[in-house]
């Protein structure tokens, strides 16, 4: 693959706050138009932030993502432990994004994030469970409005929990839907319900139900004729890993690398939906691979590549429906796993192994082979669905994102600008900014409006972050400068 070249620009300081700590008042301005006015962009930009579409007869989205795959679970990533085939063969016949950012890593708040173009911070859509907002704003609403088909498969996460119908209120505007809110388990009651409340019991593995609807929906949007966006919301890689056997073995007895910041840590982790046997030592999934960090990740990997195997075959209906060339493909993750990086597991963190995810985008006719190292995040994908289906970003001005599609086409080369990170996390609420090849987390406690720094990390010289630069008087201009991008977006 061809790296693309960097398009870097320094940060501004615009005010003269106080270094390390931050007031956080109420921003008066939206991301972009603050963006526009720190120079981050010019003034056009924000107005017509798009510019790709173009007339055609019909464009279509297949936006697929998978859940707790952190970035580096990918052979195009540079992994030789995790076979990946399918979607490294996206990533060739298209572009990877080697430092994309979820927006606020835990599975519900990233949908939300998604389906309404805005930060929790904007939208309050913070936590797992909550319903989205009831504005109109919401992706497929304004899909739908513009004559865009509109489906969702596989797990929704957004206004409920467990195994239950979704009534419509809570579907977004979906005009096809058939999910289920969150069960954590793969075997059993694998439970999908319609958009008429139906429920459709399976005895086959939940990432092969949630495949084989995939590809089912996919015919039907394709028969209706109209333009479309389909979305695919894989439960897998999450915890608890249960991959089918044939996936199993592509791991067994093998060793795994783990990264240098990896400390030992206990991988298992109990479900609440359904509940865990208890103690632990009474859970057949702490059985397999309790106190076994190996063995986690061997699963773990075997899920990677059933999921893989999934997208070959949604792939591959696309193109036997010939709806290939006219279709902008994505594939991301609501979130990263820890996996014992610095002692940590699961998500909710700013490290790259959390809030970093996969990336890798094909559109008919672009960018093909492309390795792209400038910053993205999951805000960018509403924006860049309106604009690929040729809805004029003018008529989403709360969008927080920018469009990607003038860039996967071949039309423009993608600018740096500051990338967003957010989420509560064991009673304190952090934000991270990524800016060239700085990061900066801040945080704060819950019952205080005051930011503090939290976390420097130089990712080209220190990409495991294993050198907190937070308290180093020399980098205090730098924290400056990301603690005042901070202070009018959290």
């Amino acid at each position: 693959m061809q790296p693309d070249r960097r398009c870097r620009r320094p940060v501004e300081a615009n005010d003269t706050q106080k270094t390390g700590t931050i007031d956080m008042p109420k921003p008066n301005l939206t991301r972009r138009e603050f963006l526009a006015a720190s120079g981050w962009m010019s003034a056009p930009a924000v107005l017509a932030r798009g510019g790709e579409a173009q007339p055609r007869s019909r464009r279509n989205v297949l936006f697929i993502f998978s859940d707790q795959q952190h970035k580096f679970a990918l052979g195009c990533m540079g992994n030789r432990d995790v076979r990946t085939p399918h979607l490294d063969r996206m990533a060739r016949e298209g572009v990877l994004f080697r430092n994309c950012y979820s927006s606020n890593p835990v599975c519900g708040p990233y949908r939300c994030s998604v389906l309404t173009g805005r930060y929790a911070s904007t939208t309050g859509c913070w936590n797992n469970g909550q319903p989205l907002p009831g504005d109109g704003r919401n992706l497929p609403e304004v899909l739908e409005r513009h004559g865009i088909h509109t489906s969702w498969v596989g797990k929704w996460h957004i206004g409920g929990n467990g195994n239950k119908p979704i009534p419509a209120e809570l579907r977004g505007g979906f005009t096809d839907f058939i999910g289920y809110q969150c069960y954590n388990g793969f075997h059993q009651n694998v439970c999908f319900y319609d958009e008429s409340g139906q429920e459709h019991r399976f005895d086959r593995h939940r990432t092969e139900v949630t495949t084989d609807l995939a590809i089912e929906r996919l015919g039907k949007a394709a028969a209706g004729g109209k333009p479309f966006v389909q979305l695919v919301s894989y439960q897998a890689p999450h915890y608890p890993v249960q991959p089918l056997p044939e996936y199993e073995s592509l791991y067994t007895g093998k060793p795994m690398k783990k990264r240098p910041s990896y400390q030992p840590t206990e991988p298992y982790t109990p479900t609440f939906d359904p509940p865990s046997p208890k103690p632990p030592g009474k859970d057949p999934d702490y059985q397999r691979y309790g106190g076994n960090m190996d063995e986690y990740m061997r699963l773990y990997y075997g899920m990677c590549s059933q999921v893989d195997a999934g997208v070959g075959r949604i792939l591959k209906a696309l193109d036997r429906l010939g709806l290939a060339g006219d279709t902008l493909v994505l594939f991301s993750s609501d979130h990263g796993d820890m996996q014992g990086c610095h002692g940590l597991k699961n998500k909710t963190l700013p490290h790259e192994e959390s809030a970093g995810i996969p990336c890798i985008a094909r559109v008919p006719g672009g960018h093909q082979g492309r390795v792209c190292s400038v910053p993205v995040g999951s805000v960018d994908v509403y924006p860049t669905i309106l604009d690929w289906c040729g809805v004029r970003l003018e008529d989403a001005p709360w969008a927080e994102g920018r469009s990607l599609a003038p860039y996967l086409s071949g039309r423009s080369p993608l600018a740096e600008e500051p990338v967003f990170s957010e989420c509560n996390n064991e009673g304190s609420r952090w934000h991270s900014v990524r800016v060239g090849k700085y990061k900066l987390a801040a945080r704060r406690a819950r019952e205080s409006r005051e930011l503090k720094p939290w976390l420097l990390f130089d990712l080209e010289k220190d990409p495991y972050e294993m050198s907190n630069l937070v308290n180093s008087e020399s980098y205090g201009p730098k924290i400056q400068q990301l603690m005042n991008l901070l202070g009018r977006f959290a």
